[in-house]
């Protein structure tokens, strides 16, 4: 089993590293047990696109090939028998390695995207998703905004086909109930943030119609380039500017509150009171005692987790190096940050962890019954995973389930927490715990409705509760 994604190096986000620390647990969690697969031992190898779709494909190819040699469907190591591949953690990246993969029938189960509304169970059969169908979301954005009365609002999308979709889908859900698109942002490309640094101008008419005071909440298609994109607009402008970003984001579930190494240092006080869809996620049991034990001493020849260990503690391993200060080894990875890493295990990597045990349990039903064809057993699995949450596919290959919403609290030093505040089921109703959420403390509620209707502006100042101010962040 392998794990395609983009992970660590270069451009590095190290909270993305959780997602294969779940990956390894889960694989251990499972040769441990002899009631899952007896005789059998699962084994991976990670592979990281680099958000690149040239050496996505070429990886790609190293999965269908045999070791050192890029040849499709020449494999001659019997022990290393691909049987499913895990990622990747984009939409782009996960439809390119799909192209390839679909050729050999081999399935691929994404942990992370939520693709646009569109059926790509037709032209990918072996492609499932461990997350639910972005309909609900939709859906549950509609429904959050109407509950609160929201109805003038900003857009913030990729600058690309699923940027495109995910305004128009959403902008026509929106015209249906009487909610105003009051603008609608596209955010460039990773390549392109650069350019548009180096002019100003540019980013100053970004920022401009982003911090326009009567738009008080923004939706978020919060895909990696988008939210990297929209922490460094904020970052430069704050520079020059004394702005503040008083609003309420409603972020997407590919949101996590994570932080590339280059970004450790910016101010996430601007996202305080941020509302976010997510993956439903649970508490793993043994999951915390795994990272606890956690270390590059006990686990060496790991490169992955010793490069991962010098980025988030700033030292080094090798102690022959003179411009580092060399790592104690008595590092914790509980003293992180959260936007650097998690002790709980999050949404992306939930889903990692579900994917693994349904690899498994697929692989489980074609042993007993001698067939070799995984696919077929793939899609009707349905078992309850050991946190108690049920676990399956629908005819569309993706997770029956609904979302969760979330609350995020930030403070001065970059920690944080979360507060699981309400869900939209699969039936789509929305349950909300309204009490419960603690919004950003410049925030004044508008409630301006659309056309020639009056605007409404009823000042709603955030307050603390007693239960919030007794919270002492870690």
């Amino acid at each position: 089993m392998f794990c395609g994604d983009g992970i660590l190096l270069i451009r590095a986000t190290p909270k993305n590293y959780q997602h294969v620390l779940s990956l390894e647990f889960a694989v251990k969690e499972i040769n441990e047990n002899p009631e899952i697969l007896s005789n059998v031992s699962l084994g991976f190898e990670i592979y990281d696109s680099y958000t690149n779709a040239k050496v996505t494909h070429q990886n790609t190819l190293k999965l269908l090939s045999t070791t050192g040699r890029i040849i499709p469907n020449y494999k001659c190591d019997t022990k290393k028998n691909m049987i499913a591949v895990i990622g990747g953690l984009d939409s782009e990246i996960s439809f390119h390695m799909a192209t390839l993969l679909g050729i050999y029938k081999i399935p691929q189960i994404a942990y992370s995207i939520l693709a646009p509304a569109i059926n790509v169970k037709t032209e990918f059969p072996a492609f499932y998703r461990m997350v639910p169908n972005e309909l609900h979301q939709y859906r549950g954005i509609v429904q959050l905004l109407l509950h609160f009365q929201w109805t003038w609002v900003g857009i913030v999308a990729s600058d690309n086909d699923n940027g495109e979709i995910f305004v128009q889908t959403l902008t026509a859900m929106f015209f249906q109930k009487g909610i105003c698109t009051a603008i609608s942002e596209k955010t460039p490309a990773i390549s392109q943030v650069m350019e548009m640094v180096q002019s100003f101008n540019s980013i100053r008419a970004k920022v401009t119609s982003l911090s326009n005071p009567q738009i008080k909440v923004i939706i978020v298609n919060a895909e990696p380039q988008t939210t990297t994109w929209l922490k460094w607009l904020i970052y430069f402008y704050s520079m020059a500017e004394d702005i503040s970003f008083g609003k309420v984001w409603v972020m997407t579930a590919q949101w996590d509150f994570s932080s590339e190494i280059m970004q450790k240092g910016m101010d996430i006080q601007p996202f305080f009171g941020t509302l976010s869809f997510a993956i439903h996620s649970n508490e793993v049991l043994g999951f915390l005692k795994f990272l606890q034990m956690l270390h590059p001493g006990l686990h060496k020849g790991n490169s992955f987790l010793s490069i991962f260990w010098e980025q988030v503690f700033n030292c080094s391993l090798a102690s022959s190096n003179e411009f580092s200060v060399n790592c104690t080894g008595q590092e914790k990875l509980e003293s992180l940050p959260g936007i650097l890493f998690e002790m709980s295990m999050t949404g992306k990597s939930y889903s990692i962890y579900n994917a693994v045990h349904a690899i498994a349990r697929a692989l489980q039903k074609t042993l007993k019954r001698k067939l070799r064809v995984l696919h077929s057993f793939l899609k009707t699995i349905s078992f309850n995973n050991t946190a108690g949450d049920l676990v399956s596919f629908d005819e569309n290959g993706e997770l029956t389930a609904g979302f969760d919403i979330i609350n995020w609290v930030t403070f001065p030093n970059q920690s944080f927490f979360s507060v699981k505040v309400g869900s939209i089921l699969q039936s789509e109703e929305l349950i909300l715990k309204e009490e419960a959420i603690t919004w950003h403390m410049m925030f004044n509620q508008l409630l301006i409705s659309c056309g020639n209707a009056s605007w409404l502006i009823p000042v709603a100042l955030a307050i603390w509760s007693k239960k919030e101010q007794l919270f002492t962040p870690a």
